[in-house]
């Protein structure tokens, strides 16, 4: 967590172009890198000889620079948790850049549209380890239904909107009680996130939330694939953890309250 707080002193929100918006789905997506192999086989298979100052030319995007010194890109050859703020001279193409925390925040908060694959892929990232796999394993995410992805997409708004807003000073050091501030908080965020996974996968729940279908075998096919997504969670010890941690805090606040009511019935 003191890593993950470190950093956040260094996340700041930029303007994003849309000629930046679209390298950063090509990113996302990977189109970048198939569109160019499809381009080198066809070259490699009609025998053409490619011009490498042309195509260093031609590959050479300026959007591509702009959000590397953002520090929302950065070259796929350094650490993914790096914030590069000088950019060297030579040139960079999409296909060799991958997002940074920053750039990973950014999607989150702005609501780009992304897979359970590329939570995976940034799986090491200390804010997607923090937010998300220190309470899911790899497989859990893989293996997302779309109504539990909903609300883990939701869940990485919230707590982006929340960092980003932070605007802590970076040559500040933050006191022990904004520290506990951000930790309190960002719990809070996973505590409701691992509520309304509960909720969902209440049986029934999934029945009736489907009861409009008109078709009984639709309704079994989504229930079966619910019911394999509850099997995979019940599997997750990461995920079982912090469904204890959200029996603890609910049972102490219903302590907390009837103790309340009790108190205020004597008087």
């Amino acid at each position: 967590m003191n890593e993950f707080i470190t950093l956040l002193q260094r996340i700041r929100h930029f303007p994003i172009s849309d000629s930046e918006k679209k390298v950063l789905y090509n990113i996302i997506n990977n189109r970048q890198r198939d569109s160019n192999n499809k381009i080198k086989k066809l070259k490699n298979f009609f025998g053409f000889i490619s011009n490498k100052k042309v195509e260093n030319l031609s590959t050479t995007s300026v959007e591509t620079n702009s959000l590397m010194e953002k520090g929302i890109i950065e070259p796929n050859n350094t650490p993914i948790d790096s914030n590069p703020k000088v950019v060297s001279n030579r040139q960079v193409t999409n296909e060799k850049c991958k997002l940074t925390s920053l750039g990973l925040i950014h999607i989150f908060s702005n609501k780009y549209t992304y897979s359970p694959d590329f939570l995976i892929k940034y799986n090491d990232d200390i804010v997607l380890h923090e937010l998300l796999f220190k309470h899911f394993q790899s497989n859990t995410i893989k293996t997302a239904t779309a109504k539990f992805f909903n609300i883990i997409t939701e869940y990485l708004t919230t707590s982006s909107n929340y960092i980003i807003n932070l605007s802590l000073e970076q040559d500040k050091p933050l006191t022990p009680d904004m520290k506990e501030e951000i930790e309190h908080k960002i719990k809070i965020f996973s505590l409701i996130l691992g509520f309304k996974i509960t909720i969902l996968f209440n049986d029934y729940n999934i029945i009736s939330s489907n009861i409009g279908a008109n078709n009984d075998k639709v309704i079994f096919a989504i229930h079966q694939v619910e019911t394999l997504m509850k099997k995979n969670l019940s599997k997750d010890p990461k995920f079982l953890n912090l469904l204890s941690m959200v029996s603890s805090e609910f049972n102490s606040g219903y302590n907390d309250f009837t103790s309340f009511m009790g108190q205020d019935n004597k008087h």
